[in-house]
């Protein structure tokens, strides 16, 4: 499936895209995207509801905004140079262990929405990432069985103050953390819906120009 929340900022409701585009409505599911639907089976109960009643979900329309879609979690865990071709366009030495830091949830904002640039700002930056949506809540869980916790996966532009966060004694999270700065969709694509998360394509343009291209296979 195919994730989605519409509406006003602050009052977006659930639905689904289908596979010809199509949106529709699922407020009659009677639940949001957040940590108790996806912690709670969620996805399988959805499926199992749009088997029945996926007639008479209204159609959203094209104009309607889309925001993030999911509900604000309880947090965003990010990996710093993550990527190799990342690393290397930074001038920046491969980590000997993943350098971890977080971002705020109070940044999550949807596909299309406006980026505030925070005030003093001499260096906001952008990056694409693949973010992946947890399915369940997990500890200590071994490399074998990590890909049964995922839910889903959702593009996020990865916006930072790059002043703020590097020039100022490293302060990833005021760098990371600022209004606006995580742009979450325009879907998430459950994981029957992507057959090999570890060869996707990631590109990012800004004005139309072709700023970023990788593969999510360039990792280290």
């Amino acid at each position: 499936m195919k994730l989605i929340r519409f509406g006003t900022m602050g009052n977006e409701r659930p639905g689904v895209q289908l596979e010809n585009g199509t949106r529709l409505d699922v407020s009659a599911f009677g639940e949001d995207y957040d940590e108790h639907f996806f912690g709670g089976d969620g996805l399988a109960r959805l499926r199992t509801w749009l088997n029945v009643n996926q007639g008479n979900c209204p159609v959203i329309r094209e104009s309607e905004r889309l925001g993030p879609p999911l509900c604000r979690p309880s947090k965003i865990i990010c990996i710093g140079l993550n990527y190799a071709q990342h690393a290397k366009e930074a001038g920046m030495e491969i980590p000997e262990e993943p350098l971890i830091f977080f971002k705020a949830t109070s940044a999550i904002v949807g596909p299309n929405d406006d980026l505030i640039i925070p005030k003093g700002s001499e260096k906001t930056d952008w990056e694409v990432e693949l973010a992946i949506v947890i399915g369940k809540k997990a500890s200590y869980v071994t490399k074998e069985d990590a890909m049964n916790h995922i839910a889903g996966y959702v593009l996020h532009n990865d916006y930072s103050e790059r002043a703020y966060q590097i020039e100022r004694s490293g302060q990833w999270v005021k760098g990371k953390s600022c209004d606006s700065f995580a742009p979450l969709g325009p879907f998430i694509a459950t994981r029957d819906e992507v057959s090999d998360p570890h060869n996707l394509n990631l590109w990012l343009k800004v004005n139309d120009e072709l700023v970023q291209h990788s593969n999510s296979r360039l990792r280290f």
